[in-house]
Protein backbone atom coordinates (compact mmCIF):
# COMPACT_ATOMS: atom_id res chain seq x y z
CA UNK A 1 0.00 0.00 0.00
CA UNK A 2 1.19 3.39 -1.02
CA UNK A 3 1.72 5.90 2.04
CA UNK A 4 -0.62 8.65 2.75
CA UNK A 5 1.99 11.33 1.66
CA UNK A 6 2.39 9.89 -1.96
CA UNK A 7 -1.07 9.66 -2.21
CA UNK A 8 -2.13 6.30 -0.86
CA UNK A 9 -3.10 4.93 2.32
CA UNK A 10 -7.46 4.13 3.33
CA UNK A 11 -10.09 5.97 1.42
CA UNK A 12 -11.69 8.41 3.18
CA UNK A 13 -14.94 5.71 3.69
CA UNK A 14 -12.65 3.29 5.39
CA UNK A 15 -11.37 5.76 7.38
CA UNK A 16 -14.89 6.36 8.65
CA UNK A 17 -15.82 3.17 9.16
CA UNK A 18 -12.09 2.24 11.01
CA UNK A 19 -13.42 5.52 13.72
CA UNK A 20 -17.14 4.20 13.72
CA UNK A 21 -18.45 7.94 12.73
CA UNK A 22 -22.26 7.78 12.14
CA UNK A 23 -23.47 9.68 8.82
CA UNK A 24 -23.09 13.70 8.27
CA UNK A 25 -20.81 13.94 11.44
CA UNK A 26 -17.76 15.30 11.74
CA UNK A 27 -14.16 13.94 12.24
CA UNK A 28 -13.14 14.75 15.53
CA UNK A 29 -10.37 17.74 15.02
CA UNK A 30 -12.46 19.46 12.23
CA UNK A 31 -11.77 22.97 12.96
CA UNK A 32 -14.28 24.58 10.45
CA UNK A 33 -18.08 25.25 10.74
CA UNK A 34 -20.79 23.53 11.93
CA UNK A 35 -23.84 25.78 12.90
CA UNK A 36 -25.38 24.89 16.47
CA UNK A 37 -22.73 23.36 17.53
CA UNK A 38 -21.45 25.90 20.43
CA UNK A 39 -25.10 25.09 21.65
CA UNK A 40 -24.85 21.66 22.30
CA UNK A 41 -23.66 19.72 25.15
CA UNK A 42 -23.88 16.45 26.60
CA UNK A 43 -22.61 13.80 24.00
CA UNK A 44 -19.34 13.35 21.59
CA UNK A 45 -18.45 15.77 19.07
CA UNK A 46 -18.75 12.78 16.40
CA UNK A 47 -22.46 12.44 18.20
CA UNK A 48 -23.56 15.74 18.35
CA UNK A 49 -22.19 16.64 14.58
CA UNK A 50 -24.63 13.61 13.40
CA UNK A 51 -27.49 14.86 15.12
CA UNK A 52 -27.43 18.43 13.81
CA UNK A 53 -26.78 17.25 10.28
CA UNK A 54 -30.10 15.22 10.61
CA UNK A 55 -31.88 17.97 12.59
CA UNK A 56 -30.95 20.81 10.67
CA UNK A 57 -32.54 20.82 6.94
CA UNK A 58 -30.05 22.92 5.38
CA UNK A 59 -27.19 21.06 6.46
CA UNK A 60 -26.27 17.41 5.76
CA UNK A 61 -22.87 17.40 6.99
CA UNK A 62 -20.45 15.68 5.03
CA UNK A 63 -21.84 13.00 2.35
CA UNK A 64 -19.62 9.93 0.88
CA UNK A 65 -22.08 7.50 0.04
CA UNK A 66 -24.44 9.90 -1.70
CA UNK A 67 -23.42 10.98 -5.06
CA UNK A 68 -22.64 14.49 -5.53
CA UNK A 69 -22.85 16.14 -8.91
CA UNK A 70 -20.71 19.30 -8.75
CA UNK A 71 -22.74 20.69 -11.96
CA UNK A 72 -26.65 21.06 -12.07
CA UNK A 73 -28.32 18.13 -13.51
CA UNK A 74 -31.50 18.66 -15.11
CA UNK A 75 -34.94 17.20 -13.74
CA UNK A 76 -37.57 18.24 -11.69
CA UNK A 77 -36.41 17.48 -8.05
CA UNK A 78 -36.69 21.10 -6.13
CA UNK A 79 -36.39 19.58 -2.62
CA UNK A 80 -32.92 17.62 -3.51
CA UNK A 81 -29.57 18.23 -1.51
CA UNK A 82 -27.92 19.47 -4.99
CA UNK A 83 -30.33 22.15 -6.62
CA UNK A 84 -30.95 20.82 -10.22
CA UNK A 85 -31.72 22.90 -13.47
CA UNK A 86 -35.54 23.06 -13.80
CA UNK A 87 -37.09 22.14 -17.26
CA UNK A 88 -37.94 25.79 -17.87
CA UNK A 89 -34.39 27.00 -17.45
CA UNK A 90 -31.41 26.32 -19.97
CA UNK A 91 -29.52 23.20 -18.97
CA UNK A 92 -26.35 23.98 -17.04
CA UNK A 93 -23.02 23.04 -17.91
CA UNK A 94 -22.42 25.91 -20.41
CA UNK A 95 -18.47 26.19 -20.57
CA UNK A 96 -17.50 28.29 -23.04
CA UNK A 97 -14.44 26.96 -25.12
CA UNK A 98 -11.22 29.05 -25.07
CA UNK A 99 -11.11 31.23 -28.54
CA UNK A 100 -8.90 33.83 -27.76
CA UNK A 101 -11.29 36.75 -26.85
CA UNK A 102 -13.44 35.42 -24.80
CA UNK A 103 -12.80 36.30 -20.61
CA UNK A 104 -14.48 33.29 -18.72
CA UNK A 105 -13.47 29.59 -20.20
CA UNK A 106 -13.38 26.18 -19.26
CA UNK A 107 -10.21 24.67 -17.18
CA UNK A 108 -9.18 27.99 -15.92
CA UNK A 109 -5.37 28.08 -14.87
CA UNK A 110 -5.04 28.51 -10.88
CA UNK A 111 -3.16 31.67 -9.73
CA UNK A 112 -5.53 33.99 -12.29
CA UNK A 113 -5.93 37.06 -10.00
CA UNK A 114 -8.80 38.59 -12.27
CA UNK A 115 -12.88 38.77 -11.06
CA UNK A 116 -14.30 35.56 -11.60
CA UNK A 117 -18.72 35.46 -11.00
CA UNK A 118 -19.60 34.57 -7.25
CA UNK A 119 -15.99 33.06 -6.55
CA UNK A 120 -15.76 34.37 -2.90
CA UNK A 121 -19.08 32.29 -1.86
CA UNK A 122 -17.56 29.35 -3.04
CA UNK A 123 -15.46 26.94 -0.77
CA UNK A 124 -14.69 23.47 -0.43
CA UNK A 125 -13.34 22.31 -3.42
CA UNK A 126 -10.26 22.91 -5.76
CA UNK A 127 -9.64 26.06 -8.06
CA UNK A 128 -10.19 24.95 -11.48
CA UNK A 129 -13.89 23.23 -9.74
CA UNK A 130 -14.91 26.17 -8.48
CA UNK A 131 -13.99 28.52 -11.26
CA UNK A 132 -15.62 25.73 -13.77
CA UNK A 133 -18.71 25.86 -11.14
CA UNK A 134 -18.94 30.04 -11.17
CA UNK A 135 -18.77 30.30 -15.47
CA UNK A 136 -20.94 27.41 -15.76
CA UNK A 137 -23.60 29.23 -13.56
CA UNK A 138 -22.88 32.86 -15.12
CA UNK A 139 -23.25 31.90 -18.52
CA UNK A 140 -26.76 29.92 -17.98
CA UNK A 141 -27.70 33.08 -16.04
CA UNK A 142 -26.88 34.94 -18.85
CA UNK A 143 -28.61 32.90 -21.54
CA UNK A 144 -31.44 32.58 -19.65
CA UNK A 145 -31.88 36.37 -19.42
CA UNK A 146 -30.83 36.56 -23.25
CA UNK A 147 -33.82 34.05 -23.66
CA UNK A 148 -36.33 35.86 -22.02
CA UNK A 149 -35.32 39.57 -23.49
CA UNK A 150 -35.61 37.55 -27.10
CA UNK A 151 -39.36 35.96 -25.95
CA UNK A 152 -40.09 39.49 -25.01
CA UNK A 153 -39.25 41.31 -27.69
CA UNK A 154 -41.21 38.89 -30.01
CA UNK A 155 -43.97 39.32 -28.10
CA UNK A 156 -43.54 42.84 -28.20
CA UNK A 157 -43.46 42.94 -32.09
CA UNK A 158 -46.95 40.77 -32.38
CA UNK A 159 -48.88 44.29 -31.60
CA UNK A 160 -49.57 46.71 -34.51
CA UNK A 161 -47.59 50.09 -34.21
CA UNK A 162 -49.33 53.00 -32.22
CA UNK A 163 -50.88 55.73 -34.44
CA UNK A 164 -49.46 59.09 -33.64
CA UNK A 165 -51.98 61.09 -32.36
CA UNK A 166 -50.13 64.76 -31.75
CA UNK A 167 -51.90 66.05 -34.80
CA UNK A 168 -55.27 64.76 -33.69
CA UNK A 169 -57.35 68.25 -33.17
CA UNK A 170 -59.91 66.49 -30.89
CA UNK A 171 -56.66 65.78 -28.58
CA UNK A 172 -55.05 69.25 -29.09
CA UNK A 173 -58.27 70.99 -27.82
CA UNK A 174 -59.10 68.47 -24.75
CA UNK A 175 -55.41 69.46 -23.72
CA UNK A 176 -56.30 73.18 -24.03
CA UNK A 177 -59.48 73.18 -22.13
CA UNK A 178 -57.63 70.57 -19.72
CA UNK A 179 -54.44 73.05 -19.41
CA UNK A 180 -57.07 75.95 -19.22
CA UNK A 181 -58.52 74.29 -16.35
CA UNK A 182 -56.02 73.81 -14.33
CA UNK A 183 -54.10 76.85 -14.22
CA UNK A 184 -57.51 78.22 -13.16
CA UNK A 185 -57.53 75.91 -10.58
CA UNK A 186 -54.33 76.73 -9.20
CA UNK A 187 -55.12 80.35 -9.31
CA UNK A 188 -57.87 80.31 -7.28
CA UNK A 189 -56.70 77.85 -4.87
CA UNK A 190 -52.78 80.00 -4.52
CA UNK A 191 -53.91 83.03 -2.60
CA UNK A 192 -51.30 85.89 -3.03
CA UNK A 193 -49.62 86.49 0.47
CA UNK A 194 -49.23 89.71 2.11
CA UNK A 195 -45.95 91.23 3.06
CA UNK A 196 -46.60 90.53 6.61
CA UNK A 197 -47.59 87.10 6.61
CA UNK A 198 -45.10 85.00 8.56
CA UNK A 199 -43.89 81.71 6.28
CA UNK A 200 -44.42 78.43 7.55
CA UNK A 201 -42.61 77.09 10.58
CA UNK A 202 -39.54 74.98 9.19
CA UNK A 203 -38.30 78.18 6.96
CA UNK A 204 -34.36 78.71 7.18
CA UNK A 205 -34.32 82.14 5.26
CA UNK A 206 -33.65 85.63 6.86
CA UNK A 207 -36.58 87.18 8.19
CA UNK A 208 -36.02 90.59 9.59
CA UNK A 209 -35.79 92.08 12.76
CA UNK A 210 -37.06 88.48 14.18
CA UNK A 211 -33.28 87.59 16.03
CA UNK A 212 -32.11 90.93 16.33
CA UNK A 213 -34.81 92.42 17.98
CA UNK A 214 -36.95 92.37 20.81
CA UNK A 215 -39.68 91.09 18.53
CA UNK A 216 -39.19 87.25 18.01
CA UNK A 217 -37.98 86.81 22.09
CA UNK A 218 -39.97 84.12 23.97
CA UNK A 219 -42.67 83.81 21.15
CA UNK A 220 -43.26 80.80 18.27
CA UNK A 221 -41.50 81.10 15.16
CA UNK A 222 -45.24 82.06 13.59
CA UNK A 223 -45.85 84.85 15.82
CA UNK A 224 -42.10 85.71 15.86
CA UNK A 225 -41.84 85.96 12.05
CA UNK A 226 -45.06 88.04 11.64
CA UNK A 227 -43.90 90.71 14.35
CA UNK A 228 -40.56 90.89 12.95
CA UNK A 229 -41.91 91.69 9.82
CA UNK A 230 -45.20 94.26 11.27
CA UNK A 231 -41.77 95.72 12.56
CA UNK A 232 -39.73 96.04 9.94
CA UNK A 233 -42.77 97.39 7.28
CA UNK A 234 -43.46 100.04 10.34
CA UNK A 235 -39.92 101.08 10.62
CA UNK A 236 -39.75 101.33 6.50
CA UNK A 237 -43.08 103.19 6.44
CA UNK A 238 -42.26 105.74 8.73
CA UNK A 239 -38.76 106.31 7.20
CA UNK A 240 -40.29 106.58 3.86
CA UNK A 241 -42.78 109.11 5.65
CA UNK A 242 -39.79 110.94 6.67
CA UNK A 243 -38.59 111.71 3.27
CA UNK A 244 -41.66 112.84 1.67
CA UNK A 245 -41.71 115.73 4.47
CA UNK A 246 -41.69 119.15 3.00
CA UNK A 247 -37.74 120.69 3.85
CA UNK A 248 -38.08 124.12 6.13
CA UNK A 249 -35.18 126.65 6.66
CA UNK A 250 -33.31 126.20 9.79
CA UNK A 251 -34.37 128.86 12.73
CA UNK A 252 -31.26 130.19 13.91
CA UNK A 253 -32.48 132.06 16.82
CA UNK A 254 -31.75 130.56 20.20
CA UNK A 255 -34.70 128.45 21.80
CA UNK A 256 -35.55 128.77 25.44
CA UNK A 257 -36.19 125.31 26.64
CA UNK A 258 -38.86 124.99 29.09
CA UNK A 259 -37.51 123.07 32.82
CA UNK A 260 -40.38 120.76 32.22
CA UNK A 261 -39.78 116.81 31.54
CA UNK A 262 -41.96 116.25 28.70
CA UNK A 263 -43.31 112.89 28.36
CA UNK A 264 -44.27 110.94 25.36
CA UNK A 265 -47.86 111.07 24.90
CA UNK A 266 -48.15 110.14 21.19
CA UNK A 267 -48.08 106.88 19.87
CA UNK A 268 -44.08 105.98 18.86
CA UNK A 269 -42.40 102.97 17.38
CA UNK A 270 -40.14 101.80 19.94
CA UNK A 271 -36.96 99.72 19.50
CA UNK A 272 -36.30 99.52 23.68
CA UNK A 273 -35.24 96.61 25.09
CA UNK A 274 -35.91 97.46 28.50
CA UNK A 275 -39.63 97.56 28.97
CA UNK A 276 -41.51 98.80 31.72
CA UNK A 277 -43.00 95.50 32.42
CA UNK A 278 -40.11 94.30 33.20
CA UNK A 279 -36.65 91.64 31.66
CA UNK A 280 -37.82 87.73 31.75
CA UNK A 281 -36.09 85.56 33.85
CA UNK A 282 -33.06 83.87 32.42
CA UNK A 283 -32.68 87.13 30.18
CA UNK A 284 -27.97 87.04 30.27
CA UNK A 285 -27.73 90.18 29.07
CA UNK A 286 -26.54 93.38 30.56
CA UNK A 287 -29.21 95.91 33.13
CA UNK A 288 -27.87 98.79 33.85
CA UNK A 289 -28.08 99.20 37.88
CA UNK A 290 -29.29 95.91 38.61
CA UNK A 291 -26.30 94.44 40.64
CA UNK A 292 -26.66 97.06 43.00
CA UNK A 293 -30.80 95.52 44.14
CA UNK A 294 -31.06 92.76 46.42
CA UNK A 295 -34.26 91.06 48.17
CA UNK A 296 -36.35 91.23 45.31
CA UNK A 297 -36.93 88.24 42.27
CA UNK A 298 -35.97 89.03 39.09
CA UNK A 299 -39.18 90.83 37.53
CA UNK A 300 -39.53 93.06 40.35
CA UNK A 301 -36.58 94.24 40.44
CA UNK A 302 -35.92 94.92 36.94
CA UNK A 303 -39.44 96.95 36.85
CA UNK A 304 -38.00 99.10 39.60
CA UNK A 305 -34.79 99.89 37.76
CA UNK A 306 -34.69 103.60 36.17
CA UNK A 307 -33.65 101.93 32.61
CA UNK A 308 -36.98 99.86 32.33
CA UNK A 309 -39.25 102.41 34.88
CA UNK A 310 -38.93 105.29 32.36
CA UNK A 311 -41.49 105.92 29.73
CA UNK A 312 -39.66 107.45 27.12
CA UNK A 313 -38.86 105.76 23.49
CA UNK A 314 -34.87 104.66 24.47
CA UNK A 315 -32.91 105.38 27.73
CA UNK A 316 -31.05 107.35 25.69
CA UNK A 317 -33.99 109.87 25.05
CA UNK A 318 -34.56 109.35 28.80
CA UNK A 319 -31.02 110.24 30.15
CA UNK A 320 -30.81 113.32 28.37
CA UNK A 321 -34.45 114.66 29.46
CA UNK A 322 -33.27 114.15 32.77
CA UNK A 323 -29.78 115.80 32.31
CA UNK A 324 -31.35 119.43 30.97
CA UNK A 325 -33.90 119.29 33.68
CA UNK A 326 -31.22 119.13 36.65
CA UNK A 327 -29.10 121.18 34.68
CA UNK A 328 -31.95 123.98 34.86
CA UNK A 329 -33.06 123.01 38.13
CA UNK A 330 -29.75 124.14 39.67
CA UNK A 331 -29.32 127.22 37.49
Amino acid sequence: MTSIEYGGGPSLEQRRKFCNVPEGAQIPGYMGFCPQLKYRSGHTYGRETADIAQELPYYNGPQVQKPHHLYPVVGDYKDATVRSVFRDEVPGKMLPQPTGDNKYIAGMIPGYSGDVPHMPFKFGATYRQTADECVDEFVRKYKCEEKKRDELREVAGIFPALRPIAIDPRIRNHLNLWADDLSKKNTTASAVRGPTDPPIPGYMGFVPCMDTTEAGLAKRFHEAAKSGLETFRTENQAHWDRLAEPTTTANTEPVVKDTFVRRPTELFNSSRIFRQEGMIPEYKGHIHGYKFHVGKNFGNTTRDLEVCAHPFPSYGDYVKERDIASKYLRT
